[in-house]
């Protein structure tokens, strides 16, 4: 049998889980500062799936920009996650601000209120129903 070629257009095709960043023992570029330098996801309907464990208890934001306009929208509620704990979170997300061709392109960047060690942060797009 072949060996499976996951460099190859067909194989990126059909992978339901793209990690889009990894960070392991990593300092936050300050508070409220951008950690990722943005991301942009697949025009499919999919969510990020954020990973994150911290050194200090701290909120975590994610931003969204068109390049125009800006917001930025706090996980777990805009509390405080807890030191050395480990946490989940999945929010949908779209390639552009319409979601049809042509329509403003949309980057997305997490910030720490804190700026302290992040222990890891683990973001991925998943595509589809596989959640």
């Amino acid at each position: 049998m072949a060996g499976l070629n996951t460099a190859s257009p067909e194989f990126a095709a059909k992978m339901v889980c793209r990690a889009k960043y990894t960070g392991f023992n990593v300092s936050a570029p300050g508070a409220n500062a951008g950690i990722t330098g943005g991301m942009k996801f697949s025009p499919q309907a999919s969510v990020a799936r954020v990973t994150v464990a911290l050194t200090t208890s701290s909120v975590i934001n994610v931003t969204c920009t068109d390049g125009t306009t800006t917001h930025k929208w706090g996980l777990n509620e805009s509390g405080a996650l807890n030191a050395a704990d480990l946490y989940t979170f999945t929010f949908a997300v779209r390639a552009n601000a319409t979601g049809l061709a042509g329509g403003a392109d949309l980057t997305y960047d997490i910030e720490v209120e804190t700026d302290s060690v992040i222990e890891v942060l683990f973001i991925e797009e998943v595509i589809g129903a596989v959640i």
